[in-house]
């Protein structure tokens, strides 16, 4: 496990660790959890090199891949103990604190370019914005949004980022590092389709993983959706979308979208919420049996999976995709990981297969 400077970007070496836990989330931060000792060994692990408030980089390694990397923004010292607790969340989190302060209308643009354009207003505008660790990749999508973002409105640049990507036929991203000579360099990319690949692979209660539970959200279900857009008052662009249930009392959801002005867009919007929560959605927590296959190194974030298990009221059986996948190291170095998945059908475009 590395860390460094965020804003010189030295590389102050290994970070000796007692345990350490990490999540990988789709679409999302993700986050770290590390203890230390408070008198750690080594000159290079001091109060000047573990800095709280995203002034510190952390990055795990796993088999030489860096499978986790983020910032440093909390910490507990329990004194008693002689141990710190570390608290990291990845690098979206940043982007979360950090605003668009321009006002830019984009026509008929890829939606890719857009999420860029977005993050680098982030890296270009005031003192001490320019993380040299981050780059962009050229990704297309060859789906084009108008967006305008105004500067008095100030947006939030991750709220902006992942709304987008959230829209029908939307895309998913991710901040990936790798190693580059020897600097480690963190890359965002967009990944299209957002459906991921549908693996031949399964996950099977008591063959390779117990299914130690499952979420069923009922708070999920959406009979009535509207979108609201830009504007005021009666000049203000909204539209609705509506399914009726045999089952479930009209329930509705309003979100707002403030830098949506076409009504097509604000009503392929409500449509796919209401699609989204014509059911609950049910999300198996998975633990992989260690050695088993498949393993960790066979498949990717974002990948639909065959999961079965489950019983009585909850049965389990279908395609899945993996939403969230967490690592935990305990001080005598067992490992344990962890998957999230949700019903494939939450998600819409197209696939790829592998």
């Amino acid at each position: 496990m590395l860390f460094r400077d965020v804003l010189s970007g030295t590389v102050h070496g290994e970070l000796p660790v007692e345990r350490f836990s990490y999540t990988n989330t789709l679409n999302a931060p993700g986050s770290a959890s590390l203890t230390v000792a408070l008198n750690p060994p080594g000159a290079h692990v001091n109060p000047r090199t573990i800095v709280t408030g995203a002034a510190t980089a952390v990055y795990v390694e796993r088999n030489g891949r860096v499978v986790w990397s983020g910032l440093l923004w909390d910490g507990k010292a329990d004194f008693a103990v002689g141990t710190m607790d570390l608290q990291c969340e990845g690098w979206m989190s940043y982007f979360r604190l950090r605003h668009y302060h321009a006002t830019t209308a984009f026509t008929q643009v890829d939606q890719a370019d857009i999420a860029r354009a977005l993050l680098q207003h982030a890296g270009q505008y005031g003192d001490g914005s320019r993380l040299g660790m981050i780059e962009y990749g050229t990704e297309r999508t060859g789906v084009k949004r108008d967006r305008t973002y105004k500067g008095s409105e100030h947006k939030g640049i991750g709220e902006a980022v992942e709304q987008l990507a959230a829209v029908i036929n939307g895309f998913d991203f991710s901040f990936d590092t790798t190693w580059r000579a020897d600097e480690l360099i963190t890359t965002f990319h967009v990944h299209y389709p957002v459906v991921g690949r549908s693996r031949a692979l399964t996950l099977e209660q008591g063959r390779n993983c117990d299914i130690t539970g499952a979420s069923v959200g009922g708070k999920s279900v959406v009979t009535h959706a509207f979108a609201l857009g830009s504007g005021d008052g009666a000049d203000q662009v909204w539209a609705s979308a509506g399914s009726p249930s045999q089952v479930f009392p009209r329930l509705e959801s309003v979100e707002s979208f403030s830098d949506i002005k076409e009504y097509g867009t604000l009503r392929a919007k409500a449509e796919e919420r209401v699609r989204i929560g014509a059911a609950p959605v049910v999300l198996p927590s998975i633990v992989l049996y260690p050695d088993a296959s498949p393993g960790l190194d066979d498949f990717d974030l974002g990948d639909a999976l065959t999961v079965r298990g489950g019983y009585g009221l909850v049965p389990i059986d279908g395609m899945w995709r993996i939403t969230e996948l967490s690592v935990s190291v305990d001080d005598s170095g067992a490992e344990q990981i962890t998957l999230t998945a949700a019903p494939r059908d939450v998600f819409g475009g197209n696939e790829t297969h592998a």
